[in-house]
């Protein structure tokens, strides 16, 4: 892929592709058609995620909800091609009109830092406690880019500056148990965006957060979509989490797709009772103390 690094308005070092390398203008940024992912079990293969269609497009965001084990982080690991080996995928999964399914793990791991990224649930486990989160963001921009590295080490400062990390030039410097865990979630977006993918996957990534810092890391990810114009997708089981980012909502459960349709419709018509059960098990404010499970005198029943 041909590349050259350009200087933004802002004074960051931006790797941008050339026009010809450009996503066609009439296709979805990521198109997922009938996706099925499956893998053998000792009664017979079981397929986990069951025809999953849908369409991201740039500056959107779909979000995934439902229970656990629905299906939601194989569908993202599909995407990525991240599955285990033992796993089958079937389908379609084309990113700007480009078919992903069948290509080349070489070819595969390339658009997979270049064109997307993924944010996971526990950034203590992704990051590697051994090496500075600079030297670890620095690898993974120079895998794919190259370069010096010390054009490397400003380009992560400047990542880390992005996510609104203070004193980006000594931290960078910083060990992960250095930081906290929302400033570690913060490194794992800064990793992901630096290489300015078109697509970005977070996997849960605000919920080993308190509320406080979640609402901060899902208001950072809005302003960095504003300002990069990425697509994404926000994998969840809370949909009070997926009201507030998400354009358009697939809910899925025990791997089958239940509903899909914009935030709006989902949240005031659904059309499966599943979605409808989900949607109100969740507190409102004026529900009765009792339906809340509370006790009128402040305790939890």
């Amino acid at each position: 892929m041909s590349e050259h690094i350009e200087k933004t308005p802002t004074g960051s070092f931006r790797a941008r592709r050339r026009q010809a390398d450009a996503t066609p203008s009439d296709a979805p940024l990521l198109s997922v058609r009938d996706l099925t992912v499956t893998f053998p079990t000792s009664s017979g293969n079981t397929d986990v995620v069951k025809k999953i269609s849908f369409q991201v497009e740039r500056n959107r965001t779909v979000g995934i909800v439902g229970e656990s084990g629905s299906g939601k982080s194989m569908t993202s690991l599909a995407i990525m091609g991240l599955l285990p080996s033992n796993g089958v995928t079937q389908g379609s999964i084309a990113l700007g009109g480009r078919e992903l399914l069948g290509l080349p793990e070489r070819e595969y791991r390339k658009i997979r830092g270049e064109r997307m990224a993924m944010v996971f649930q526990d950034p203590l486990s992704s990051l590697n406690p051994y090496y500075t989160v600079g030297l670890q963001i620095e690898e993974a921009y120079r895998t794919h880019r190259g370069g010096t590295r010390k054009a490397a080490r400003q380009v992560v400062v400047e990542a880390l500056e992005r996510v609104q990390i203070k004193d980006a030039a000594r931290r960078v410097d910083h060990y992960p148990h250095q930081f906290s865990g929302g400033m570690r979630q913060r490194i794992m977006i800064a990793m992901a965006l630096c290489l300015e993918p078109d697509l970005l996957i977070a996997d849960e990534p605000t919920t080993a957060l308190d509320v406080t810092v979640q609402a901060q890391i899902l208001s950072l990810l809005k302003t960095l979509q504003k300002e990069t114009g990425m697509g994404m997708v926000f994998i969840t089981h809370d949909l009070a989490v997926v009201s507030q980012v998400a354009d358009d909502v697939l809910v899925m459960r025990n791997g089958d797709p239940v509903e899909f349709g914009t935030a709006e419709e989902i949240f005031s018509n659904p059309r499966d009772p599943y979605t409808r059960a989900l949607l109100d098990a969740l507190p409102r404010i004026d529900d009765p103390f009792e339906e809340l499970g509370v006790a009128r005198d402040g305790g939890v029943r």
